[in-house]
This record gives structure tokens, C-alpha cells and sequence, in this order.
């Protein structure tokens, strides 16, 4: 049997790390009576340095993949856990035993976990959820809880999840900043309740994280309202062609840049929504709610408004899409057109330098033949001298009858020669095409 020593084999170095987020995220078991505070906060970079210092206050800490999870003590009976997420921090604070004694919600807490009540509440980041969860142990002892919480009956949520566990709340913000939730285990105990508790938890935090989108889809509607109307009054110049192309293609870029920017701006936070939707319908659906006569259900509450909510920003996106698409398949038209213009206007410039061409060539024609002439005449001009001094000298050479039947000799000869000479000319120009090709 091999004692127990460093494995021979090679590890992969995120190989402890995957494994240590499965054992990650879970909630603490609690005993009866119970009062658990959590708080989600949102986190950005420049205060997580500040948060990770803060965790140093923590008493008996000890820490998984730290900064990423680790937990605490003030006393026996008060506990706390904080973890990282994605984009958000929870920290949870959890009394019971002696110290969650006679709860209620005017916080009556001792002074441990005052102490770490003070703590959570002091780390850095802004709330985005902050909840206060009085369990106990049955339907009966609940009552005076419920009634003392002052919750809204209209907006009242109460029903059975897995296990017989029953909760009330009303999901608001109360006078002390801190929503309200009576939970009554009602034989549920251990892991079961943790669990519960722990599913109850994240559909609301991943709830809350998920309608952050809502008020940032909104304003984007409107402003894809100026900008549909802008494309479809540049669709109808474009149709009408009341602007130059110039004028026409700078309207459709700028309006296509002004697309890229609200993607850019919204396109994080329509995604964290539509995965954050997603896991607020997985623990729905593990949760197993079953509603009561009389009282909205969690599945009622859920739905009335929050899917709504997440359809919203679901539009917003689909409708970024389509008019990015709209804007593409405008500025294509009118690429299409402007390169057919200049397609045409080439077309007018090939004839026009093709019609220049043939004229020059019929004045170079021209120019052979007085040149041709103009040749001639100087070479019978030359030749006459040598003939009429013969002439003059001997008597034996009729210089004007040699000149006038050589007239039409030397002219014939001089054309054929220029005409040699193009032809040499055009031949050597083809050579030099071709061995360039």
C-alpha cells in the first residue's frame, strides 16, 4: 500500500480550482429557530481590493480559493459566509441557538450578531438585495411573525415548496431597508431546509440581477424609436434619390455607428439577463412551489411580472438585431448603386476615350501620309542637285525627266518604308505585352 505522498502524475493547473467550485455555494445548515440576514451587493473593479481587506475582519475565517469563498465566525450561534460571483458579492449572516431567541423583526440581536451585522453591512459595494429570513419551526409559531410584518395583503406571497417548507413574504423593502420572509420548515430540517432556503435565495438575488436589464432596455427602446424612424425616412431618400449618394451614405454610417454604440452599451447586460432568467426558472422549478387557497403562489408572482420583464429585454435585443440588419441592407443598396454609377461612368469614359483614340489615329494616318509626302519632296529635292549638276556638266542626263519619273517612285517607297516601320513598331509593342504577362 503507497503512503500517502504528492501524486506521481502531472496535474492540470485548474485542475483544484473546478473542483473546488463544485463544493462552493452552498448555504449553512441551520437549527431552529433561525434569523438569516443576506445581502447581494454589486461590486465593481475598484472595490474589490477593498473587499478582499474587509474579509480580514472576519473572526475565524477560513477560506476557499480565496478571494472567492470563505466564511466565519463571531460565536457558535452567529455565522457568516461571503462569496464572489460573476458580477455580484452575498455575504450571509446567520443567528441561531440562543442568540435567534424570541426574533422578531425589531432586531432584538445580541451583540455578536450585532457585530456581524455591522460587518456585512459596511463591506463595500451597492445592494441590489438585501433580505431578512425569520424560520421557524412550524405553521403556528410563523403566525405572530407574519402578522407583526406588516406585509401588504395585496402583494402577500404564500405558499408550499419541496419538503412542506412554507413561506410568506411580499417581496417589498420595508422601513429598514431589508426585505421580509417568514419560512416554516414544518418537519423539513438538515439539508433539506438548507437547501430550500439556499434555492429560495438565489431565485431571488439572480431575480433582482436579472432586472437590472429592465430600466436599460427601456431607455434603449426609446432610442431605437429615433433611430428606426431615422432609417426609414433614409430609406424613402434613398428611394426617391432627392440626395446625392454622398449625402445618403453618411446619413446611413452615422446611424449604423449609433447602433454598434447602444450594442456595445447594452450588449452585456441583455445577455447576464437572459442567463440570469434561465436560473431564475431552474430554481422555480426545483423550489416545487404549491399554492395555497387564498394566496398568490411564488410561481404567480414570478410570472406576473418577470417574465414580462426579461420579454422586454429579450425585444430590445431581437430589435437591435433586425435594425442592424435594416441599416446593412440599406448601406448595401447604396453601395450597389454607387458602384453601378461608377460602373456607368466608366463605361461613358472607356466609348469616350475610345472615340478619342480612333480619331487620333485617323490624324496619325493623316500625318503618314504628309509625311510621306513631305519626305519625298525633300529627297527629290536632295537628288535634283547631283542630277542637274550632271546635267549641266555632260549634257547625257535629262535631270527633270529623271526627276519627274522618280517622283512618284521615291514616294512610294518612302510610304511603304513608314508603313514597315508601324508594323515593326506594333509588333515589338505586342512582344513586350506578352512577356509581361
Amino acid at each position: 500500500m503507497r503512503a500517502a505522498s504528492a501524486p506521481a502524475f502531472t496535474e492540470h493547473p485548474l485542475r483544484r480550482e473546478i473542483v473546488t467550485e463544485m463544493h462552493l455555494r452552498r448555504f449553512p445548515m441551520v437549527t431552529l429557530p433561525a434569523h438569516v440576514i443576506q445581502l447581494v451587493r454589486i461590486v465593481d473593479q475598484s472595490q474589490e481590493t477593498l473587499e478582499t481587506s474587509a474579509l480580514a475582519f472576519l473572526p475565524g475565517q477560513r477560506g476557499i480559493s480565496v478571494p472567492r469563498h470563505c466564511e466565519g465566525h463571531w460565536s457558535s450561534n452567529v455565522k457568516a459566509s461571503w462569496e464572489r460571483h460573476s458580477e455580484a458579492s452575498t455575504v450571509t449572516v446567520t443567528v441561531t441557538g440562543d442568540a435567534a431567541a424570541g426574533i422578531d423583526w425589531s432586531w432584538p440581536l445580541c451583540a455578536a450578531a450585532a457585530t456581524g451585522l455591522q460587518w456585512a453591512e459596511r463591506l463595500p459595494g451597492n445592494v441590489i438585495r438585501a433580505t431578512r429570513l425569520l424560520i421557524v419551526a412550524s405553521d403556528a409559531e410563523a403566525a405572530s411573525l407574519v402578522e407583526a410584518a406588516n406585509f401588504g395583503q395585496s402583494h402577500l406571497v404564500s405558499c408550499h415548496l419541496d419538503g412542506g417548507v412554507r413561506l410568506w413574504s411580499d417581496f417589498r423593502i420595508h422601513p429598514d431597508g431589508y426585505g421580509r420572509v417568514v419560512i416554516a420548515a414544518n418537519g423539513a430540517v438538515g439539508a433539506t431546509l438548507a437547501r430550500c432556503i439556499q434555492r429560495l435565495q438565489e431565485l431571488g438575488n439572480y431575480r433582482n440581477l436579472a432586472l437590472l436589464g429592465l430600466p436599460l432596455a427601456r431607455t434603449t427602446w426609446a432610442r431605437l424609436d429615433d433611430i428606426e424612424r431615422a432609417l426609414a425616412h433614409t430609406g424613402q431618400l434613398l428611394l426617391a434619390d432627392l440626395l446625392r449618394d454622398d449625402d445618403l451614405l453618411a446619413a446611413l454610417t452615422l446611424q449604423s455607428e449609433k447602433l454598434l454604440s447602444i450594442a456595445a452599451e447594452i450588449e452585456f447586460r441583455m445577455s447576464a439577463t437572459a442567463a440570469y432568467a434561465i436560473i431564475v426558472a431552474d430554481r422555480l422549478d426545483e423550489l416545487k412551489a404549491m399554492p395555497i387557497s387564498g394566496f398568490q403562489s411564488l410561481d404567480d408572482f414570478t410570472s406576473r411580472r418577470f417574465n414580462p420583464a426579461v420579454r422586454t429585454c429579450d425585444a430590445v435585443s431581437r430589435r437591435l438585431e433586425l435594425l442592424n440588419a435594416r441599416a446593412s441592407q440599406f448601406t448595401s443598396l447604396l453601395r450597389t448603386r454607387i458602384e453601378t454609377h461608377i460602373e456607368n461612368q466608366n463605361g461613358r469614359l472607356l466609348r469616350s476615350m475610345d472615340d478619342s483614340i480612333r480619331m487620333q489615329l485617323r490624324l496619325q494616318h493623316l500625318v503618314e501620309g504628309l509625311s510621306a509626302v513631305a519626305i519625298s519632296y525633300y529627297l527629290l529635292g536632295l537628288l535634283s542637285y547631283p542630277l542637274k549638276a550632271a546635267d549641266h556638266a555632260w549634257g547625257v542626263l535629262p535631270s527633270t525627266s529623271l526627276l519627274g519619273v522618280g517622283a512618284p517612285l521615291i514616294l512610294i517607297a518612302v510610304w511603304i518604308a513608314l508603313l514597315c516601320m508601324r508594323k515593326r513598331a506594333i509588333g515589338e509593342k505586342q512582344n513586350l505585352q506578352e512577356h509581361g504577362q
